[in-house]
């Protein structure tokens, strides 16, 4: 049986840094597979406005919370490609007009401590039409100051993002960006998320 269920590790527990205060948000496809995610890899973003250092220690910060949630390093064919970047300056992005990700899977899955999919998950042309009839994409646009971070999941086989959050003023200090400030956003980008990986129940 395939299983998904809402992650309870702390954030405390994953990082005992400092937590700062910033405007984060997410957005996701209702065609997401989320019950059938259990590896991770990066993919290479060629718009990203760190450095080598930067780069570092955001893969170092999004490894170590995904495998704390159960999720196992692939390189060579992950479930999700995780794709990042950084905006130092003022940014536009485009969102939707959601219910939040956590209460959107509790109206799709069977409630109780193993969230189980209510949909049929093995005719893919048939669950798009399904959610295509009972949900809309709504588009809206963030303005978005002082350093963003951007973190997407984008679905391997089905060519596709599922899943993305950042985190806004990430850099609205006199500091230069550092480990621990984006180790901090990093956490509060994924804790929006929040899933362990599924596991096949025998």
């Amino acid at each position: 049986m395939k299983v998904l269920i809402f992650a309870i590790v702390s954030t405390f527990l994953i990082c005992s840094c400092s937590r700062y205060d910033y405007v984060v948000e997410s957005d996701y496809s209702y065609t997401g597979k989320f019950n059938r995610y259990r590896s991770f890899g990066f993919g290479t973003n060629q718009t990203f406005a760190g450095d080598d250092e930067d780069k570092a220690v955001l893969e170092k910060s999004l490894t170590k919370v995904l495998q704390a949630w159960g999720y196992k390093y692939n390189e060579q064919k992950p479930d999700l490609v995780v794709v990042y970047t950084i905006f130092f300056d003022d940014v536009n992005l485009k969102g939707f007009v959601q219910p939040q990700f956590q209460s959107w899977l509790t109206q799709n899955f069977i409630s109780g401590k193993v969230l189980i999919r209510k949909d049929s998950l093995d005719n893919d042309s048939d669950y798009r039409s399904s959610v295509s009839l009972r949900e809309e994409y709504n588009e809206v646009e963030y303005d978005l100051k002082q350093g963003t971070i951007l973190v997407s999941f984008y679905d391997r086989k089905r060519k596709g993002t599922v899943w993305q959050g950042y985190a806004s003023g990430v850099f609205s200090t006199d500091d230069q960006a550092n480990e621990r400030i984006m180790r901090s956003a990093v956490i509060q980008i994924l804790d929006e998320y929040k899933l362990i990986a599924f596991k096949s129940n025998s």
